[in-house]
């Protein structure tokens, strides 16, 4: 019996599993390693690799893999998607060398060929069709744009989308890609206001199957970029119908809630960020997968206006521990700065910061800089050289510092601004809000 359930196991395996091997054609890999991803589900880490051989090919184990995408990369190799369907067994690939027009080559996989042939040209004529229909029909904003040029484009893309999926549609109609490109498809004949009814209608946003795709988050972008009204004025409502679109799948709810605090935070939407994390998350923080993005929210959400700024023992330059708030407290406003001689950003910021710190000495402002340097004579050297006459602390801990942690700095340069009271009145974010916010309270 357990002989008979080996062999059923073994040819169930075999019946399901694929293959996915190929050849390189530039010798300059051969003898390298090549490694296999999962682009959209894993850890980052592969999840199998091959050798290449004196003669270019490649064979990953053979195994069943979830549909989707998945990314091959090694060193020196130019990485490139397979997509990978359970209905195909074989998927077998050339890869040309790097300047090649035609980099990969599908050989064997009807799914791979029509991902080639139309995916990333689609997608992206995708992209800019929403762009021209969101254009259109908010003229009054694109009034250096003229209309008979857009209206051109316009015909000039919809006829190649017709055309193309003509192609797809009855060649490779059984593909993950045809389903994808369909679904993205705008609907590029009907007005802004039908194009937003039928943006979800399809279901697909409930769909766990499509997070090992694009589709997921390209609709999340673009309706966010294209669908949130005239200059964002509807940038909430458009974060209800995504979230109300994919709720009743909690995986799909997830990761958009992530792709739309990532577009967020990309585009500097603060306020945007503070709905969605009151609306949506309160103080469930672990939602967010990112850790540096979690960690700025957080911080977002606790050290908020009017909220006492932690308090913390750093040495300062001579090695004395010295307490923040008893630095707070003798200034009538302090700029706390987060930063490292290694950040170049960093670096090229200082002396918009001295001329703050000169202009602004005489009327109470204190520069509080926090370095999460690692090396005391990193951290020295850059004093000395940029002359920083202000009060310079750190643990020389790097990321490992409780100051990070207790402040939520995820990146440099950070900044707060902190009254006499302790109390926070700023989070500036950037340079130019610092010199601003500033000058508001101290004017």
């Amino acid at each position: 019996m357990k002989i008979l359930i080996s062999l059923l196991l073994f040819m169930l395996t075999n019946l399901y599993s694929q293959h996915i091997h190929g050849r390189f054609m530039d010798a300059e890999v051969f003898g390298k390693t090549v490694y296999l991803y999962d682009m959209f589900r894993g850890d980052g880490k592969p999840i199998d690799k091959a050798n290449i051989n004196n003669q270019g090919n490649f064979s990953f184990s053979e195994r069943k893999f979830e549909l989707g995408f998945y990314r091959v990369q090694g060193k020196d190799i130019k990485p490139f998607i397979v997509v990978l369907n359970p209905m195909e067994t074989e998927v077998e690939i050339k890869v040309n060398k790097k300047e090649d027009s035609e980099y990969v080559i599908a050989l064997k996989s009807m799914e791979n060929i029509a991902f080639n042939r139309h995916f990333y040209l689609l997608t992206n004529i995708y992209d800019r069709l929403e762009s021209l229909l969101f254009a259109m029909s908010f003229p009054e904003n694109n009034s250096t744009t003229n209309a008979s040029e857009m209206e051109e484009e316009f015909q000039r893309l919809s006829k190649y989308i017709t055309a193309a999926m003509m192609d797809i549609t009855s060649n490779y109609s059984n593909t993950f890609s045809y389903e994808i490109l369909n679904d993205l498809k705008p609907f590029y004949y009907d007005n802004y206001d039908t194009r937003l009814n039928k943006y979800f209608r399809s279901g697909t946003m409930k769909n766990s199957k499509f997070l090992r795709s694009p589709l997921t988050y390209i609709k999340t972008r673009n309706y966010l970029r294209y669908y949130s009204g005239e200059n964002s004025v509807d940038m909430h409502i458009a974060i209800d119908e995504i979230l109300l679109a994919s709720h009743e799948n909690y995986e799909v709810y997830r990761y958009c809630i992530n792709e739309i605090l990532l577009f967020l935070d990309r585009e500097g939407q603060k306020e945007s960020i503070e709905y969605v994390t009151s609306e949506y998350i309160d103080d469930e923080f672990d939602i967010i997968t990112k850790p540096s993005l979690r960690k700025k929210i957080e911080g977002m959400s606790k050290l908020t206006f009017g909220t006492v700024a932690p308090d913390l023992f750093i040495p300062d330059v001579s090695g004395n521990k010295v307490g923040l708030h008893d630095l707070y407290k003798n200034n009538k406003l302090n700029i706390l700065f987060f930063w490292s001689s290694r950040c170049p950003h960093c670096m090229k910021t200082l002396p918009k910061i001295q001329k703050i710190y000169e202009n602004y000495r005489s009327a109470g402002i204190e520069v509080v800089a926090i370095s999460i340097d690692k090396k005391e004579e990193e951290w020295h050297k850059a004093i000395t050289q940029e002359n920083l006459k202000w009060i310079n602390v750190s643990s020389l801990k790097g990321w490992g510092s409780k100051s990070t942690d207790v402040y939520y700095v995820s990146s440099t340069p950070t900044f707060y601004l902190i009254d006499n009271n302790t109390k926070i009145v700023g989070r500036p974010d950037g340079i130019e809000e610092v010199i601003n916010q500033v000058d508001n309270l101290l004017r």
